[in-house]
């Protein structure tokens, strides 16, 4: 997998993790390795998003607190959620094929048309793109890898908005806050360029 991909999955990971997490605002060596473990058994990022959510909600039932939790507690219902994610995709596989076909397809030619519009200036956005239209062609679509690169994407419009220069450097008490104004940047970024998801599960 490229530095890129990797980057753009740890980020979104770890953007996650702090943000269910509290304090301290950094990953041990351990959790960089939980992380890098996901990726390699290639967890696709709603999947982890979902074991993360179910960890923190069964604290919340035990009123227990979360400052310092390692992400290591989150893998045993990362673990649960992938297993559950391969078992409902075993069962709709046949049923399914022609629809993420069809939103491939449909995601494809979103790409394309961004493509064809983009400035001249913009190589790093052109680069993930055309890696996104690539893997859109393969079949099937690698989702995994498409989230990433929307991750990346993302990434890419927050650090070039307006709205990343002002914002500066988040307080950690101002984590959550942040985090929903660079959700809201990203997606009026997307919007005003015209930039489509590449992740089949917005088609």
């Amino acid at each position: 997998m490229t530095d890129d991909a990797q980057s753009g999955y740890y980020q979104a990971v770890a953007r996650e993790f702090l943000r269910r997490r509290g304090g301290p605002f950094f990953l041990s060596p351990r959790d960089l390795a939980v992380i890098a473990g996901w990726e390699r058994d290639r967890i696709p990022l709603r999947v982890v998003f979902e074991g993360v959510s179910r960890a923190f909600d069964n604290l919340r039932d035990r009123a227990r607190g979360t400052k310092g939790l390692p992400l290591a507690f989150c893998d045993p219902q990362v673990r649960k959620a992938m297993a559950q994610h391969a078992d409902r995709g075993a069962g709709r596989r046949r049923s399914a094929a022609a629809p993420r076909a069809e939103k491939a397809g449909r995601a494809r030619r979103e790409v394309e048309r961004c493509l064809r519009g983009l400035a001249a200036d913009e190589s790093e956005l052109r680069a993930l793109l055309e890696n996104a239209a690539g893997f859109l062609a393969a079949e099937p679509a690698d989702e995994g890898v498409l989230e990433t690169i929307d991750e990346a994407v993302d990434e890419l419009l927050w650090r070039r908005s307006g709205a990343a220069m002002a914002a500066g450097p988040p307080r950690r008490s101002a984590a959550q806050a942040a985090a929903a104004a660079r959700t809201r940047s990203v997606k009026e970024e997307r919007r005003k360029r015209r930039v489509p998801y590449v992740s089949l599960f917005y088609y």
